[in-house]
């Protein structure tokens, strides 16, 4: 892409630090939209942004890179890290991370065809991951007040798991609401649901935290969630394939419907015990395997927006 740059970011809470590739001064900007939009706005000609994920705090930088129409791709840490080791850098700033950053998206991301990011409801996203956290605390309190004796110490223990399941009240609703408020989005969750085992907490967490759900290929959704094995070989040394990383709120969903899929949907039933039965998997490598093919299934009937077809 001659003639065009790419941009690194390395985000902070309060500023940005914005590099381009192959040198020059590393430009620290506000982390806010307008001043985020100022910087977009004098760069002319930008082939691809990149930045690592920092718990939220890029939220005003992913908005404005969309609304300057500037292509960008959120690079996992391990992978600057690795990419750090291979350029040889010791040192460790903000501003040489913006650089490496910006050459890791030119030396490496460029010629990988990345496609767009999905966008998703971000308001709906927060709510969901609020939710996972009050679910959380409700669990840890309940878990606290089975050990209390002190009848001081029990009613305290009441009044706050009391305030949290209200909390959790609430967010469910807000989530139903706004889910119910678009079109698109209701008709999605009446056809994820209907998968047996699928059930509202699962649909929600699916189209908060998986927007990408019905946008990309049974293998990508799988790696994407972190439901696709991942091979440990070297030299005569054959470790275990394991599944892990992605994300781990929307797997924890998928564990639930799998549980209860195996009971009550009658495919994956058949699936899981001809997996526990005639291969002799065990009964928790099974119901991995089910939460996969669940998610490949839910991911099918996303992008065909078609219900789920089951016999009888």
């Amino acid at each position: 892409m001659a003639g065009k740059v790419h941009l690194g970011f390395d985000v902070s809470k309060d500023w940005i630090d914005a590099a381009r590739d192959g040198g020059g001064p590393v430009v620290r900007i506000a982390n806010d939209g307008a001043a985020i939009a100022a910087f977009l706005a004098a760069e002319a000609s930008v082939a691809l942004a990149a930045f690592e994920p920092t718990g939220g705090h890029e939220r005003a930088l992913r908005r404005a890179l969309r609304e300057a129409a500037v292509p960008f791709a959120r690079v996992h840490p391990n992978e600057i890290a690795a990419f750090r080791v291979r350029r040889g850098v010791k040192a460790k700033t903000d501003r040489i991370d913006a650089r490496l950053i910006a050459d890791f998206a030119a030396l490496e991301l460029s010629g990988r065809g990345l496609r767009p990011l999905a966008e998703g409801d971000e308001a709906l996203r927060e709510l969901v991951a609020r939710r996972r956290q009050l679910v959380d605390l409700l669990h840890a309190e309940r878990c606290r007040a089975a050990l209390a004796e002190d009848a001081a110490v029990r009613r305290t223990f009441a009044a706050v798991a009391g305030a949290l399941e209200a909390a959790l009240c609430g967010i469910e609703a807000a989530i139903a609401a706004r889910i119910e408020a678009d079109q698109e989005l209701a008709a999605m969750a009446a056809r994820l649901q209907s998968l047996k085992g699928v059930g509202p907490v699962t649909v929600m967490t699916l189209i908060g935290e998986l927007p990408e759900l019905g946008r990309l290929s049974a293998k990508e959704i799988a790696s994407l969630v972190g439901l696709a094995p991942r091979t440990r070989e070297s030299g005569k040394a054959r470790g275990r394939a394991v599944t892990g990383h992605g994300r781990p709120g929307v797997r924890r969903v998928l564990f639930n419907a799998a549980r209860s899929a195996i009971r009550h949907n009658a495919p994956m039933k058949a699936f899981y015990d001809r997996l526990v039965g005639q291969n002799r998997r065990p009964g928790k490598v099974a119901l991995v395997a089910v939460m996969r093919k669940m998610l490949v299934t839910l991911n099918a009937i996303a992008r065909d927006k078609q219900i789920w077809r089951h016999a009888a």
